[in-house]
């Protein structure tokens, strides 16, 4: 198996950010790394991609893939996104996301690029995919319909942001949790978590909502 860096914002000068990318890039060429984009949202004037072509530029990255999922997608970029280093999913909206990945079928190939070794990375929304379910985002809107299945690389769900959420919301997600036995890692802002390995490494300021498993 690959890697996950569940990021709930990235931006630079937080601690937590800034050990979150160093440990992405540990033992790296920047200058030989190339990383794959794939936005949440339509991106024609690629103001997005842009800036966080800027962020990673920072660290001497210079070779970044544009990929698509909207009015520009291109199947036949679909083997060049599967060689990239990184693949990069894109903070925004976590459902629109999740709607866009499997109009397109990415699913499978995702959870195929991380079963052979590969490294995702995942901001707000983004990381949102890596877990169980967009669930909590649906809580949010307040949609009760039926649950929307994320990638399922881990057995929990993350939510970006935990900083910015009223009480209200968070009484509703701690009773997600516990009726749908759900684990729940909830980052503040400029914090976030790796797994590798199976293995969990929190970052900074995680608040860990355990389900009832019984």
């Amino acid at each position: 198996m690959g890697k996950l860096f569940f990021y709930s914002d990235q931006v630079r000068g937080t601690p937590g950010n800034e050990r979150l990318d160093q440990l992405l890039l540990e033992g790296l060429d920047p200058e030989k790394l190339k990383i794959a984009y794939i936005p949440s949202t339509e991106d024609r004037d690629k103001t997005y991609f842009k800036l966080k072509a800027q962020y990673y530029s920072h660290y001497g990255i210079r070779e970044m893939m544009f990929f698509d999922l909207f009015s520009e997608y291109d199947p036949a970029q679909m083997e060049p996104l599967l060689k990239c280093d990184i693949i990069h999913l894109s903070s925004g909206n976590p459902i629109e996301l999740r709607k866009a990945l499997e109009h397109r079928g990415m699913d499978e190939l995702l959870r195929e690029y991380f079963n052979h070794g590969g490294t995702l990375v995942g901001v707000s929304a983004g990381a949102v995919q890596f877990g169980k379910s967009a669930k909590l985002f649906q809580l949010f809107i307040g949609d009760s319909g039926e649950k929307i299945n994320a990638l399922q690389m881990v057995d929990f769900d993350f939510l970006p942001h935990y900083n910015r959420w009223d009480e209200a919301y968070k009484k509703k997600v701690r009773a997600y949790a516990e009726t749908s036995g759900t684990t729940v890692y909830a980052g503040n802002d400029g914090d976030g978590l790796i797994v590798d390995n199976g293995k969990i490494q929190l970052i900074g300021d995680i608040t860990v909502i355990n389900g009832n498993q019984n």
